[in-house]
């Protein structure tokens, strides 16, 4: 009978073809061969997830006995949470494993969240080697509405002046206090996402201390007041995609307020959750006439399928591509379109070739 030998090429291959391997299943896999061990290894090692002090001990004790362990590691999330009914504070040896962990070489892209997030700039100060970073995650979703010792973090220009590489930076429902830089120092960002971040205190253009232009700006928020700060934002620096969604049912009209010179950077604009009519979509048209992408969402905007289908019959938005919309007006309940509705906006949107987006 004839026998066939397994190609060790086909591993990476038949790894990249399913995006859901279980960490049991990296186990099994990794005990069928060296070749098998090699390839899991470098998925398992590249960016370990640690959600308890005790995972962290474990990882760190595995790279310490296993030095060719950490050539494979460009990024780790960290996420330690005390449990709440053990009423026990980390151990000596677990913060000494967090230090060990922090001080790896070769990371670009750390997330800290859990009891991490609390002060967190106390932790970034820990990072050996902040000059490779270019991916920064300061998550607070763990910790819920903890009044004591909320997730927070402190910016200031000396944290601008540890990631000189740093291009995204992300921060999700934390407390945010920035410090106005003494001078400009402008970072690589071309990603800023803002989650549920209340500022405390200062203005988000001293975030970005002194940046040109962003790629990327996406903000969701419960918080009215952000947009002063989005407004300040798009004076300092140019964005050619904004996503802006607000969780509040009470949100005012939206007005778009942004430079006039900067408006014809925007190329990608979505929105969701503004309570937006028919004139406030004519001011975003007449600012911004360069969008090749616009998504409107939720469920207070008060325009009509009528109203949508002469819109776009009148030729605004001569470069858009995409459109998404919000399927339903508000007038004040939110009523869904028929299915006849829908088709006429689509079929109108297919007279100009711009794909409609199914929100």
């Amino acid at each position: 009978m004839a026998s066939f030998q397994f190609i060790d090429d086909l591993i990476p291959l038949i790894l990249q073809a399913h995006d859901h391997w279980w960490p049991r299943d990296y186990l099994s896999l990794s005990t069928v061969s060296q070749s098998w061990l090699f390839y899991v290894r470098r998925r398992l090692y590249k960016h370990p997830s640690i959600n308890s002090f005790s995972s962290s001990t474990l990882l760190a004790r595995s790279l310490s006995e296993n030095s060719s362990l950490l050539p494979l590691i460009t990024g780790i999330s960290l996420r330690p949470v005390v449990v709440r009914s053990s009423h026990c504070r980390p151990q000596a040896n677990q913060l000494s494993s967090l230090r060990f962990l922090l001080s790896l070489d070769g990371l670009q892209r750390v997330t800290l969240g859990g009891e991490l997030a609390v002060k967190a700039e106390r932790f970034l100060k820990l990072l050996t080697m902040p000059d490779d970073i270019d991916e920064l995650h300061i998550d607070g979703s763990s910790l819920g509405q903890r009044l004591n010792s909320p997730p927070s973090l402190e910016w200031n220009e000396s944290m601008a002046f540890q990631f000189p590489k740093l291009k995204e930076l992300r921060l999700t429902q934390l407390e945010l206090d920035i410090t106005p830089p003494s001078e400009a120092y402008p970072l690589p960002i071309t990603t800023l996402i803002l989650e549920d971040v209340h500022i405390t205190n200062g203005y988000l253009p001293h975030l970005l201390n002194g940046t040109q232009s962003l790629y990327r700006l996406h903000i969701t928020t419960k918080d009215a007041c952000y947009a002063d700060q989005i407004k300040l934002l798009l004076i300092s620096c140019t964005v050619a995609c904004l996503h802006y969604e607000v969780q509040n049912s009470r949100a005012g009209r939206f007005v778009l307020d942004i430079d006039s010179s900067n408006a014809g950077c925007l190329r990608c604009l979505h929105l969701k959750g503004h309570l937006i009519d028919l004139e406030s979509l004519r001011i975003i048209h007449e600012m911004c006439q360069n969008l090749v992408e616009l998504v409107i969402t939720g469920r207070v905007v008060q325009i009509t399928p009528q109203e949508w289908r002469n819109f776009i019959r009148s030729g605004a938005f001569s470069s858009l591509q995409r459109l998404g919309l919000p399927w339903g007006t508000s007038g004040p309940a939110f009523v869904a379109w028929p299915p006849g509705e829908r088709r006429e906006i689509i079929d109108t949107c297919g007279s100009r070739n711009i794909q409609t987006l199914l929100s």
